[in-house]
């Protein structure tokens, strides 16, 4: 019996919609993003967070998810887009505000907000660096008959996964086998390894729905070029996709340490993160071109509820 109730968790677990990076991703974008606060910012971080690590924090989202108290968060991971439509849409894909994009915008401005309560800040904190993350897993900006990838079984480096879950954990724990020291390690590197006109270009716009409409240009990518029949995730696969894996942990990483220092230190430069212009030079080291114009191309921020069409595979944001 308790060998059958093991097996209808994870049975259950594995085509939840709720759920994005891994642990370890979750982890890297919010080191990525702590690295670059300005004093005052990580100064009043700690203040929020108390004895709470950086990395509790950004997974506590998803260690909720057996609490019955915090179901109201399980939309909220997400937003979902019609199969063959182009692009995001927020007014008919988002109009309720139970959705990720909403709730980023709705969390960044409590956590903005003075008047708001050391509880409501902490939990702003919380929410804000998982979804931030969240919405950078191109699954989490997908569609509903599939739930993001979930039903979308594969064979993924020699055992059963799917879709979704290839890009929560199973890429990057293919690439922490190349890495001596765990998430912690990938971290760093691919922090090192963003240049200050990545950092700018992907700091042009600090609307999430730009940002889910970029992950969505991904999404349809993957769905396109999805393994079928007996095919499945293998090396090949995995390093056709490794340079997109590692620019969309870095590309979180920088918006929510923009975002942070908008919020808790509005007075500091934008131009933060610890970034150096290494002008591309440790990109083949991570998987990334060697050349700092391959990152996602300038966004215009959305003017209206309707977001901006999705990048092109040219964007450097898939493979070509």
């Amino acid at each position: 019996m308790k060998r059958f109730t093991v097996a209808m968790f994870l049975s259950l677990t594995a085509i939840s919609p709720c759920f994005g990076w891994g642990d370890d991703g979750h982890k890297i974008i919010a080191t990525i993003a702590t690295a670059g606060l300005s004093e005052e910012a990580a100064k009043k971080l700690r203040e929020i967070l108390g004895d709470e690590t950086v990395a509790d924090a950004a997974v506590w989202a998803d260690k909720m998810r057996s609490n019955a108290e915090y179901d109201w968060l399980k939309p909220l991971h997400y937003i979902n887009v019609p199969r063959g439509a182009k692009s995001l849409d927020m007014n008919r894909d988002g109009a309720d505000g139970l959705q990720i994009v909403s709730s980023i915008n709705k969390y960044r401005d409590i956590l903005k907000n003075p008047a708001s309560t050391k509880e409501q800040r902490l939990l702003a904190v919380r929410l804000l660096f998982h979804f931030v993350g969240d919405i950078h897993q191109p699954f989490h900006v997908s569609y509903k008959e599939d739930l993001g990838g979930n039903k979308l079984t594969i064979q993924a480096f020699g055992r059963k996964s799917n879709m979704h879950k290839v890009w929560d954990s199973d890429l990057i724990q293919r690439r922490l086998k190349d890495t001596k020291g765990g998430w912690a390690v990938m971290s760093a590197d691919l922090r090192e390894s963003i240049t200050v006109p990545e950092r700018k270009k992907w700091t042009i716009s600090a609307d999430p729905a730009v940002w889910a409409n970029e992950s969505f240009g991904i999404t349809r990518q993957l769905y396109s070029t999805a393994p079928t029949g007996k095919a499945g995730i293998d090396d090949v696969y995995y390093k056709q996709w490794l340079p997109t894996l590692n620019t969309c942990l870095e590309v979180g990483g920088v918006r929510l340490s923009a975002l942070l220092n908008d919020a808790l230190d509005p007075g500091a430069s934008k131009d933060t993160s610890g970034a150096k212009d290494t002008k591309g030079t440790k990109g083949s080291k991570n998987g990334k071109p060697n050349n700092s114009e391959t990152a996602p191309g300038p966004v215009t921020p959305a003017t209206s509820p309707t977001a901006p069409p999705a990048p092109s595979p040219s964007s450097g944001l898939v493979p070509a």
